[in-house]
């Protein structure tokens, strides 16, 4: 499926880490063919690995990560043919990790830790595209995303950063492309983060700042699907679904979208999921839904999972019920049936 964006569009595209990772050069095609007659807008994500291997850095403050995490960056800026110094955010970094007694807590200094990455992706990037002849200004959220003190899994306050959205708009009027941190905001003074796949929320913060057309989630993957296609074997490729739809299954457990992105363009502006490689787009969240159930999963502990399914009240099944809502019924499972009963839903369902 293609969906086409019409000529003057302001669009906001957000590209995950495994994109920047694996698909750099398929990413910068697509900024490339949306630059031509748009106002085009970047969200990235660290590179797929990083934000994981940095928590173990915060946390251990080893040498040995954090020289690993350096020769990430600097060999994907050698393999890209990139001139680029990462000297002064090394060298912030061990400071950081030398000092976090001067944050107001743990979390506050892990966050502080974890920016690295997407601050390394955006830098990265910015200078990819001003390689390929496009103009672009790194921008770094904490300057822009204000939000609240949940450092880890922090909430943005949409009329502090509406104050601050004048910087991109800026950007903008002087036709270059804005290339930003997801996942980060600021509160006091201190960096927060958004919780896991948080740059999915901060594309959709910017979309509905920004009144943009459409805002665009290009990942690993084609779109949402009726379940996850890594464990049941038959889940469909859904093309339509609605805001509630996905803000449900995304509250359940669905990996495909940060279960807060839907809210602040709910009813404004579509989401399209895409695929980066080969620039596949396969999911529009909007008004309009296809009418195909969605089938999520969360780990409750080491023994336990739920399923839930979102799209129908009732589903004709030997499991527990643990909750239900309107046109949504969760069930609880052994950890060790998560699969086998994932597909057997699944196939009542779509039988």
């Amino acid at each position: 499926m293609v969906y086409k964006l019409s000529a003057k569009s302001r669009v906001v595209i957000k590209f995950g880490g495994s994109s920047v990772r694996d698909s750099f050069s398929e990413a910068l095609r697509l900024v490339q063919k949306l630059y031509e007659g748009n106002e085009v807008v970047i969200v990235l994500s660290a590179l797929k690995g990083v934000t994981d291997l940095l928590l173990k850095l915060a946390e251990s403050k080893s040498p040995e990560f954090l020289k690993e995490f350096e020769e990430i960056y600097l060999r994907t800026i050698e393999r890209l043919g990139i001139e680029l110094s990462i000297e002064n955010e090394i060298r912030e970094l061990k400071f950081i990790l030398r000092n976090e007694k001067a944050f107001p807590s743990r979390k506050a200094y892990i966050d502080h830790v974890l920016s690295f990455g997407e601050r390394l992706s955006v830098k990265l990037f910015s200078k990819a595209l001003e390689d390929e002849g496009i103009k672009s200004t790194p921008v770094d959220a904490f300057y822009l995303i204000e939000t609240n003190g949940s450092f880890g899994n922090a909430k943005v306050d949409l009329k502090k950063t509406k104050d601050k959205i004048w910087i991109v708009e800026e950007i903008l009027k002087r036709g270059r492309v804005p290339v930003i941190t997801g996942f980060l905001g600021n509160f006091n003074g201190f960096r927060t983060t958004l919780g896991r796949g948080g740059s999915d929320y901060t594309a959709s913060v910017l979309g509905r700042l920004l009144n943009a057309r459409a805002v665009l989630i290009m990942s690993d993957v084609k779109g949402i699907y009726t379940a996850d296609p890594k464990i049941v074997r038959d889940a469909k490729l859904i093309p339509f679904a609605s805001y509630e739809e996905v803000s449900t299954a995304s509250m359940l457990g669905m990996k495909a979208l940060h279960e807060r992105a839907v809210e602040p363009v709910k009813g404004k502006i579509p989401i399209i999921l895409g695929k980066t490689n080969n620039q596949h787009l396969g999911t529009l969240i909007s008004k309009i839904n296809a009418g195909m159930p969605i089938l999520t999963y969360k780990i409750i502990n080491e023994n336990l999972a739920s399923i839930g399914v979102v799209g129908v009240s009732e589903v004709n099944i030997n499991a527990q019920i643990y909750k239900r809502g309107r046109n949504w019924i969760c069930f609880l499972v052994k950890r060790e049936e998560l699969e086998n009963t994932l597909n057997a839903i699944h196939e009542v369902i779509f039988q």
